[in-house]
């Protein structure tokens, strides 16, 4: 991989102490050079205050603190645009709080020019998803759809701002923002939550994009993709394979993997990835010649969002209320733990403590079923102490639904044993018990204790993502649930909900 990290410090001198030596020449002769800038956010995932880093690290990031840079970039850079990748609401309480209309209110307060669907946008269904759509001023761009069978740029309603491309002139240049979203969607999203809309690979949208964009004497094309670097593509970030055969790519930023990549190349592509959560702020330049309105030059960098940057005051006046709220509630107590709950291993407490929860939730709304089939999140076992709602949202980070389906036992088995190549899995069928030997045959198959009839037929719940295959890790599973025979329903209940009220109801656990 290519490419180079600007610090802050280094940013902080001042523009002209970091475009870096093609621009230190250009601003010799400034009448004849034009450099526009793109500001770009992704995944922020509703954080707009200081958040954790994967790492550990505290007091990082946040859309509040991001707000600042792009307000002190706007300032000595006037010929400019500001873009997000994708997965804008979902992961925080207070973005949940109005189901993410905070964060769309935001990119209109900030003057967004344009932004994308991310996979978790979809996260909450049609009804909330068409609001934050109807709601924002910049045009969302996402070409690799059909929504009702129409394409973006066709749509109406609450979809009419959703376009596959769009125009935008800065600086007396045209800038073609061209927006794509994951081809992963239909292994991590049910289809009642999707709703109408068909995701396609993005190849095809990108090419047809690019030949508009073009018709219409676009000076560069920018990419905005929520798909992500990895060092090999798969199935959800076919970045590779899609510049290799759209070309006319200038620039490419991602999203989506949570990865900070502040400058790469492929190609002749510049690419650039912002990170998450607010954790880094992303700047792309774009330097014209005037005389020939050709792009001369291209730079990325990324910036880390620390306690340099302070709250912006605007930000923090609209969100101010909902961040109260959700704190209230996040500190509410709901069971103690007497001893410290394990997770892993083969009867795995952790998990079993959520199949009871989720069991119970369903009898409670009339949907008995024989068994769970759950994990952890790699949260770790659980201490002793008190647990509070802010514990509950670490242990069940995503707004997830539970589904039930009628399996045979052939059909459980195979569900096992699939789920068991997946080294990374710590899930549990409870409260059911399967012995295989050393070739892989049953040598037990038993439920509460009994042993489980070749014939038997049992309703298990899933959580939605798992149901849709856990991200192509469970495409058996993911076969075996969508068939006729499996009656498969999505019942509404929500697992995080399912744990808060199961912990209530028991008080102490361990």
């Amino acid at each position: 991989m290519s490419g180079f990290y600007i610090s802050r410090r280094r940013f902080l001198t001042g523009t002209g102490a970091w475009l870096g030596s093609l621009a230190a020449g250009i601003r010799a002769d400034e009448q004849n050079f034009q450099t526009v800038s793109i500001f770009h956010t992704t995944d922020l995932h509703g954080h707009i205050v200081p958040t954790r880093a994967y790492d550990g690290t505290e007091n990082l990031g946040g859309f509040a603190r991001c707000a600042t840079l792009i307000r002190q970039w706007r300032r000595e850079s006037p010929h400019s645009l500001l873009v997000d990748i994708g997965d804008v609401y979902q992961g925080t309480p207070e973005s949940l709080l109005q189901k993410g209309n905070l964060m769309i209110s935001l990119f209109n307060r900030l003057g967004y020019d344009a932004w994308t669907l991310g996979n978790h946008d979809f996260d909450w269904g049609p009804e909330a998803l068409e609001k934050n759509l109807a709601l924002s001023k910049p045009p969302v761009l996402t070409g690799n759809i059909r929504v009702g069978g129409k394409l973006p740029g066709t749509l109406d309603g609450a979809w009419k701002s959703v376009l596959p491309w769009t125009m935008k002139e800065s600086g007396g240049f045209r800038i073609a923002l061209i927006g794509l979203v994951t081809p992963g969607l239909p292994y991590w999203l049910a289809p009642q939550t999707l709703g109408s809309v068909v995701v396609e690979h993005p190849l095809e949208a990108l090419q047809r994009s690019i030949v508009e964009a073009r018709a219409q004497q676009a000076d560069a094309i920018v990419v905005m993709a929520h798909m992500g670097f990895r060092h090999a593509d798969d199935f959800a970030n076919p970045l590779r394979e899609i510049l290799k055969q759209a070309p006319g790519v200038d620039v490419l930023l991602a999203g989506h993997t949570h990865q900070n990549q502040p400058s790469w190349t492929h190609g002749s592509v510049l690419c650039s990835q912002a990170g998450y959560h607010g954790i880094h702020c992303g700047r792309v330049d774009l330097v014209f010649d005037r005389n020939s309105r050709k792009l001369i030059g291209r730079e990325a960098q990324t910036t880390l969002i620390d306690d340099a940057f302070a709250l912006d005051p605007a930000v923090m006046e609209l969100a101010a209320p909902d961040i109260k709220t959700a704190a209230e509630q996040l500190a509410r107590k709901v069971a103690t733990v007497v001893r410290p709950i394990k997770a892993g291993g083969p009867n795995n407490p952790l998990a079993r403590l959520f199949c009871e929860c989720f069991a119970a939730a369903l009898q409670r709304n009339q949907t008995p079923v024989d068994g769970v089939f759950h994990g952890t999140f790699g949260t770790g076992d659980l201490p002793a102490g008190e647990l509070t709602v802010a514990d509950c949202w670490k242990l069940l980070p995503y707004e997830n639904l539970l589904v039930t389906a009628e399996l045979e036992t052939r059909e459980l088995i195979e569900m096992i044993k699939e789920d068991r190549s997946v080294r990374s899995s710590d899930r549990i069928l409870w409260p059911f018990e399967l012995r295989l030997g050393s070739d892989g045959a049953v040598v037990s198959f038993k439920h509460r204790g009994e042993p489980v009839a070749a014939d038997a037929r049992f309703t298990i719940a899933f959580n939605s993502y798992d149901a849709q295959s856990g991200g192509r890790t469970l495409m058996r599973l993911r076969e075996i649930v969508s068939q006729n025979s499996a009656k498969h329903r999505m019942t509404g209940i929500d697992t995080r909900g399912s744990l808060i009220e199961g912990l209530l109801e028991r008080g102490e656990i361990g």
